[in-house]
């Protein structure tokens, strides 16, 4: 065999695509196997949303001491809980998808993240040139996509950052495709997570305001629906759980494990009196939304370059996030690859494993005792930001349309 007529390229991103792939499934067989694995997973909230709907009713979910006896009865002894106080939205889902077996739920959660992320795939790919892609270079994108490790981190605690991403994506290719109300509409879906809601629409009030409106109209049908669900008592009690997590979360051990501003001044200081930290944190966030909204006011038109900035410093200033937030990387990343694309500033070869390369460098914070984990995430995510500002600057391993062939080696 002559070595000089091996695929380098294609060797290593096969390998790619199959080490994450075995790795993520022995790794989910290992957790929904292992009993305090599986029930001490984001799941127990989900599922605790379902089996309170059912037995109680909606309107009892966010009952703290519910939802406390509930779990003490499926780990099998006194626990501390994992309340879950997200908004209502995903109540009647669980309703349909959970039972009385744990672990059968699970399963069959599994089953629906794995459908909205390959809807959520499909989207993301096609808010590029598909065409431009030869057939195996579309199927790694797509892989590499599929595979992006937040993505997976998410699935794995049976989160439900698969709809989030979703409404973003929704928001992102419907604003790219000049179908602004219902980009709008779309991002609603976010309000999942009200403080990624908030901070990607407020700047669409200073321009392209069908963008928000549209977010306006389709949060405020949610809004409805669930207080619709919850009844008056439900909702005084969901408002008492968002005090509760608040009062307490700041904290909580996992506020360390927190890929936002506020979780590197907790892992680098020492912080006896957390209420100053929060104070300066949310100061931080809002001002991160004026800044944009005054980048929208002033800017001549809103672009890729804006969307995939406002997404990437919006995840950074988050009061609170965890790292399968970091799905909705996916956005910058994807409005990234559709500049250059638009530039003809790389090889379709390149562009198409960018989403498996991101995501084989965020595996690799998690090597041996993860202490590259959050350099590695703040590294992306300031690279993201400096080629999103300078990516019409660049041309990088020859344009598409350069007169020297592309050399497949």
């Amino acid at each position: 065999m002559n070595i000089r007529n091996l695929n380098f390229r294609r060797i290593l991103t096969y390998a790619g695509i199959f080490s994450l792939l075995i790795y993520f499934i022995l790794s989910w067989a290992g957790m929904i196997t292992d009993h305090y694995e599986r029930t001490g997973s984001d799941f127990m909230g989900f599922y605790s949303f379902g089996r309170i709907s059912e037995t109680k009713g909606i309107q009892y979910i966010y009952d703290l001491e519910e939802q406390k006896k509930l779990q003490e009865e499926i780990v099998g002894h006194p626990v501390t809980p994992i309340f879950h106080t997200h908004v209502p939205l995903t109540a009647p889902l669980s309703i349909i998808v959970i039972d009385e077996d744990y672990v059968e739920s699970f399963k069959r959660w599994a089953v629906v993240l794995l459908f909205i992320n390959a809807l959520n795939v499909f989207l993301l790919v096609n808010m590029l040139q598909i065409h431009k892609f030869t057939r195996e270079n579309l199927v790694i994108l797509c892989l590499g996509t599929y595979l992006f490790d937040p993505t997976f981190s998410g699935f794995m605690n049976g989160q439900d950052t698969a709809i989030v991403l979703l409404g973003a994506v929704l928001w992102a290719s419907g604003f790219l495709s000049k179908k602004y109300t219902l980009a709008g509409i779309g991002l609603s879906l976010t309000t999942l997570r009200p403080q990624v809601a908030i901070f990607l629409a407020v700047p669409f009030f200073f321009r392209h305001r069908r963008v928000f409106w549209g977010f306006v109209l389709g949060s405020s049908v949610l809004v409805a629906v669930s207080v619709g669900m919850l009844g008056y008592d439900g909702t005084l009690k969901f408002i008492e759980s968002i005090r509760y997590i608040e009062s307490t979360v700041w904290h909580e051990p996992h506020a360390l494990d927190m890929p936002t501003i506020s979780g590197i001044i907790r892992r680098n200081f020492t912080i006896s009196d957390p209420a100053p930290i929060k104070n300066l944190v949310w100061i931080c966030y809002l001002l991160g939304i004026v800044g944009f909204s005054m980048m929208w006011r002033k800017s001549a038109e809103i672009n890729e370059r804006h969307i995939g900035l406002l997404s990437t410093v919006g995840i950074f200033l988050l009061p609170y996030a965890h790292y399968h937030d970091l799905i909705l990387l996916l956005i910058p990343i994807f409005c990234l690859l559709r500049m250059y694309q638009k530039e003809d500033a790389i090889h379709q070869n390149y562009l198409a494993i960018v989403p498996l390369v991101v995501s084989w460098l965020f595996a690799l914070g998690f090597a041996g005792s993860g202490f590259l984990k959050f350099p590695i995430v703040y590294f992306i995510m300031s690279f993201l930001v400096y080629l999103l500002i300078t990516a019409s600057k660049l041309k990088l391993f020859r344009s598409v349309s350069s007169p020297v062939p592309y050399i497949d080696s």
